[in-house]
């Protein structure tokens, strides 16, 4: 009936609606140090059996007969992949170059986990990213610190009036699962049910990428691929609006007929 097509015709504009918001999510976020890309994906709604017609004595039909009830938006993932590195010259701004997290203590004290090692000092001399999260390894540069120098490894020393002096180690975080991360804003991700153990170490080692002192990872938007989907997303928002129409303007002919 045309009342089912309706639904189902509205299934695919709530989904085109969703892969707009996520393509345009996307967009926004392009310049976004540190952003990972979100992924949508869609999958076919329940099915249901139909009546065919009389079937021939001793004869079975091939196959089943089933109609669909439209889509369903399946899941929003996140894409991990490496984004290009930005060189700043800034002691603090720090880069992953392969698997891993920095941890950020939040202000509830859990940790959160970002990409965005936009660093800079707070008034305590820790550092801290740019939403005034403290970094969760507490590197705390000396007052007479004239210069810092942070390696590969993830190192930290300093260069004072008494020497080189270590002022601590920064470590990475990765799971198993990346894409099972929630994210909870200001490019920070926290651990979900799917995302598997953290795997804490030093940069380097167990698999875990290494640091970049001076540079920033930026986003890995690729725009193009984004344009492209979000004319697909425009493309079936107006086909399933379309359908909506044509499937109204059958079920008045009905309702004429009746009256």
């Amino acid at each position: 009936m045309a009342i089912t097509a309706l639904a189902v015709s509205n299934t695919g504009l709530q989904a085109a609606s969703r892969f707009l918001e996520v393509v345009s999510n996307n967009v926004a976020n392009s310049n976004t140090i540190g952003y990972k890309t979100a992924q949508i994906t869609f999958q076919d709604a329940l099915y249901s059996a139909f009546a065919a017609g009389a079937a021939t004595t001793g004869f079975t039909p091939p196959s089943a007969n089933q109609l669909g009830f439209g889509t369903l938006v399946d899941d929003v993932v996140g894409l991990f992949t490496q984004g290009r590195l930005q060189p700043t010259g800034e002691p603090f701004d720090l880069a992953i170059t392969g698997r891993g997290f920095l941890a950020v203590r939040l202000p509830n004290g859990t940790l959160g986990y970002t990409r965005a090692g936009n660093f800079d000092l707070n008034a305590n001399r820790q550092l801290v990213s740019a939403d005034g999260y403290v970094l969760a390894d507490a590197i705390t540069i000396p007052l007479d610190a004239s210069s810092v120098s942070i390696a590969a490894n993830g190192t930290v020393t300093a260069v004072t009036p008494n020497g080189i002096v270590t002022v601590g180690q920064i470590q990475l975080t990765a799971f198993q699962n990346p894409a099972g991360l929630v994210r909870i804003g200001d490019t920070v991700f926290a651990p979900g049910p799917n995302s598997g153990p953290a795997i804490t170490g030093v940069p380097g080692t167990n698999g875990l990428g290494t640091l970049n002192q001076g540079f920033l990872e930026q986003s890995n938007v690729e725009l193009t691929t984004e344009l492209v989907n979000l004319i697909l997303a425009q493309r079936a928002f107006a086909f399933n609006t379309r359908a909506i129409q044509v499937e109204n303007a059958t079920l008045q002919a009905t309702l004429d007929l009746i009256a």
